[in-house]
């Protein structure tokens, strides 16, 4: 789910019509939580996934902060940021599968 909202993100300017500088802020802030996600698909390289928490926030606040946006682009982007942050918490058990030394790194 956060790689698609990742993807949403970068397709924000054509669908909802949002301008500079706020589209190029969603391109990129869709192009790196596309990454990330798409990185933390492995489980030992899970603990990434704490990094849209960070993509979220600007997510939220980034409307305020920056001008182009349409109501219902900021809108969107908001509920984005939020989604994307509870995304991100660990839910759930861990595999029983074990990775040697990695293994305490594993969240």
């Amino acid at each position: 789910m956060s790689a698609a909202i990742g993807l949403f993100l970068m397709l924000s300017r054509a669908i909802l019509g949002n301008a500079m500088p706020l589209a190029g802020s969603d391109h990129l802030v869709g192009a790196l939580v596309l990454t990330t996600a798409v990185i933390a698909w492995a489980e030992v390289a899970r603990p990434l996934r704490f990094l849209n928490i960070g993509f979220g926030l600007w997510l939220i606040v980034a409307p305020w902060f920056l001008d182009g946006g349409t109501i219902a682009g900021s809108l969107i982007g908001v509920i984005s940021g939020i989604a994307l942050i509870a995304l991100s918490l660990p839910l759930g058990k861990r595999s029983a599968e074990h990775y040697g030394s990695w293994d305490r790194y594993i969240v």
